[in-house]
């Protein structure tokens, strides 16, 4: 058979599996060492599965990974999303659909301590909708703030995908950090200004705050706060001006979340422990689909069709087009996988194309990310839609319910790609001056 077919169908057979709800990693593992034996032998199988595990486990740069999702369960078990949602209604509950505003708020303040989206999602899910829903929020609002808030905990650092793309080509994860903090910041005031918008055009979707906060109840909510502020700064501003690696920045930010929690009070042996076993369980799930994405990559070069893929897109003769097809297939993947599944999956298909094209690689890193934030609440299977709608677990919410909530946001995401795209400098000029 021709080992480009072969290629063809089992990319296929990959998206197939995934789709019916089968583990990625086992996925990926699974077609491609049967791959591996129609391309190459048994033999060549059989070394790949013994060679990739210890040459990809024992990567440095991996040893971030579960440092940083420590941080984040550490923070979710401490009650310190509590805290954010807390003061940010106090700043920014006057505003039109006050209790949504804050969500998205806290969404990006439970971003800068938590590398997944998922995680986002779920966390502030089981904070801010039962306040929304107590005070007569629209579902559709409530929900959709939650789910598009979410998405933010990939692009704002520290950030999974980031250091998954980062290792896939070998840019600076350092940099691709600092490259998505202004985006971030654009995505974060998009999304206000779209509830703002909603609520004024339909003011009956949420009632008007009548509660008025003093600037002193204001500046003690942030007390409360102060460690995010603190730990974000530590992590960030370490890597920002070259005082710490990306893995030493995470084991900073890990060791001073547990200090700092245990100091307030909000984290006790037992929740540590509990932390600790969760982070085993989400890094051994990352590592398989690592791993898993390897052996199928490996099946893939054998098969020729990532330089097919790159000899195609290149042809095409214009770079700009060629982009705009490569970012377009980030949208069907996101209903099916995670930002992480997705680069080690498409990343090395691509990257031959883009270094002939001579795309900057940090752009680049922030726009797929910007695209696998878009899959995540994208028609019909995004899946922060799906995690919000399963915790909030609430009868008369429904999966529609949440798609129609993310729609206004999904306008804005789009609005945020075209900034991107059009304005480089967003994404490049921070980490073109960091020390």
């Amino acid at each position: 058979m021709d080992p480009v077919l072969v290629g063809i169908i089992g990319f296929a057979v990959v998206i197939g599996f995934m789709a019916i709800g089968m583990p990625v990693g086992i996925s990926f593992l699974s077609v491609g060492f049967v791959g591996l034996i129609l391309l190459g032998g048994y033999p060549a199988a059989m070394a790949s599965i013994a060679r990739v595990p210890y040459y990809w486990g024992t990567e440095y740069v991996f040893t971030c990974i579960p440092l940083f999702v420590l941080m984040g369960l550490v923070v979710s078990k401490s009650g310190i999303a509590s805290d954010l949602f807390d003061c940010t209604y106090k700043w920014f509950g006057t505003l039109s659909g006050g209790l949504a505003q804050a969500t998205v708020v806290g969404c990006a303040g439970f971003a800068a301590l938590s590398g997944s989206s998922t995680a986002g999602a779920a966390t502030m899910s089981s904070v801010c909708y039962p306040e929304m829903e107590r005070y007569g929020y629209d579902k559709s609002l409530a929900t959709g703030s939650i789910a598009a808030g979410g998405t933010m905990s990939i692009m704002i650092p520290p950030s999974l995908g980031f250091i998954i793309y980062g290792f896939l080509t070998e840019e600076s994860i350092g940099k691709l950090f600092i490259a998505g903090i202004m985006p971030g910041i654009i995505s974060l005031l998009s999304f206000m200004a779209v509830i703002y918008i909603w609520v004024k055009l339909k003011p009956g979707v949420a009632p008007l705050c009548t509660e008025k906060f003093t600037l002193s109840q204001k500046m003690a909510s942030l007390k409360i706060v102060w460690p995010v502020v603190a730990i974000f700064g530590l992590v960030i501003g370490g890597i920002y001006l070259g005082l710490f690696t990306p893995v030493e920045a995470a084991g900073a930010g890990a060791a001073s979340v547990i200090v700092l929690t245990f100091a307030m009070r909000r984290l006790t042996i037992r929740g540590l422990i509990e932390c600790s076993l969760q982070t085993t369980k989400v890094t051994a799930m990352i590592f398989l689909l690592i791993m898993g994405a390897m052996v199928f990559n490996l099946f893939l070069a054998m098969s020729q069709l990532p330089q097919i893929l790159s000899g195609f897109l290149a042809g095409i003769g214009s770079p700009n087009l060629a982009l705009a097809l490569i970012l377009l297939a980030y949208f069907p993947l996101g209903m099916f996988m995670d930002a992480t599944a997705m680069f080690v999956l498409t990343v090395p298909l691509y990257l031959p194309c883009l270094i002939a094209f001579d795309v900057n690689l940090i752009w680049f890193g922030v726009l797929a990310v910007h695209c696998a934030e878009m899959g995540l609440i994208t028609p019909p299977v995004g899946m922060n839609v799906y995690v919000v709608q399963g915790v909030v677990n609430r009868e008369n919410v429904s999966v529609g319910d949440v798609f129609r909530g993310i729609f206004p946001f999904f306008y804005a995401d789009i609005f945020i790609l075209l900034v991107i795209v059009f304005f480089p400098a967003v994404a490049t000029f921070l980490p073109s001056i960091m020390m």
